[in-house]
């Protein structure tokens, strides 16, 4: 069978939902709160900006290796994404996911010892998780693993020692409930959405316990996180009373998004009230490229 030509602008969009665009600010987020962190609300510029390119890099070339190495899988389940559905070749994709992979250590070698050690250990999680252990019990904590891993490469701007590590432990956790809601969405089952339930609460308990530990101090971001986790259990526990595919779905794409005021929370956290809420700015090209690309 004879594929059409394809035009520019879906050419473009067939890429942007390839690399799954607006996801990308929730990488961004975290890179930017973890650097703010590090250097006390005093960037550095020249670091930041290559920390977001490795970021930018890494995320997309996990996307597209992803779809790459699951094409045969997708072709059944996914006709209509951009591989199987003929919009991209399969070739160009392998090139370019690489390539990305490559471009984005070029980066980490740009940016000094801390983060390209960073870069490395983030590169083989992406490999070993799109290889094909993401189908395995492995894979959502090592997605979990990935997301850790970025917010460290935003705190690299600084030293990184046992404080920071246990200040980016709310969002590994936080993301290993994302990834087992998300597994449950393929089952729709209780047990499934109740695994969700435990690393939430864990990562709702682990960033409340920054505060008596005081590597967090603003007594506003304490509550807000409070108020905010607790919402968020709800939800999930009610959840589990209707764990219909499509409510799981949402919930996913909810908790997606709050990736980004989580980071917030843990910046202003820090006693930086005025860079958290401008981080919720990022939040307005996720809704802009909602409407054209979809986020998951």
């Amino acid at each position: 069978m004879t594929i059409p030509p394809v035009s520019l602008p879906a050419r473009l969009d067939a890429w942007l939902a390839l690399v799954r665009m607006p996801l990308l600010f929730t990488t961004w987020s975290n890179v930017i709160a973890a650097h703010l962190i590090a250097t006390i609300g005093s960037p550095h510029w020249r670091l930041l900006g290559l920390q977001l390119a490795i970021a930018t890099c890494l995320y997309w070339a996990s996307m597209i290796l992803n779809d790459c190495f699951d094409l045969a899988r997708d072709r059944e389940a996914h006709p209509d994404r951009p591989l199987p559905s003929g919009r991209i070749a399969p070739r160009s994709a392998w090139v370019t996911g690489y390539g990305l992979l490559g471009l984005g250590l070029g980066f980490g070698v740009l940016a000094g010892p801390g983060p390209l050690l960073l870069t490395l250990l983030l590169a083989g999680v992406i490999l070993a998780y799109v290889g094909g252990l993401k189908h395995r019990l492995a894979g959502p904590p090592l997605l979990a693993l990935a997301r850790w891993l970025n917010w460290l490469l935003g705190l690299s701007a600084g030293l990184v020692l046992i404080p920071e590590l246990l200040l980016a432990l709310p969002v590994l956790l936080y993301t290993l409930a994302l990834a087992l809601l998300h597994r449950a969405g393929l089952t729709a089952t209780r047990r499934g959405v109740r695994f969700a339930v435990i690393p939430l609460a864990l990562a709702l308990a682990a960033t409340l316990a920054l505060y008596p530990l005081g590597i967090l101090t603003d007594p506003y971001a304490l509550a807000l996180t409070a108020v905010g986790g607790a919402l968020l259990l709800r939800r999930l526990l009610r959840l589990m009373d209707d764990p219909t595919r499509a409510r799981v779905r949402a919930s996913v794409g909810f908790m997606l998004l709050c990736m980004i005021p989580l980071d917030a929370l843990l910046l202003a956290g820090d006693g930086q009230r005025l860079a958290a809420v401008l981080l919720l700015l990022l939040l307005l090209p996720i809704w802009l490229l909602g409407y054209r690309v979809p986020p998951s």
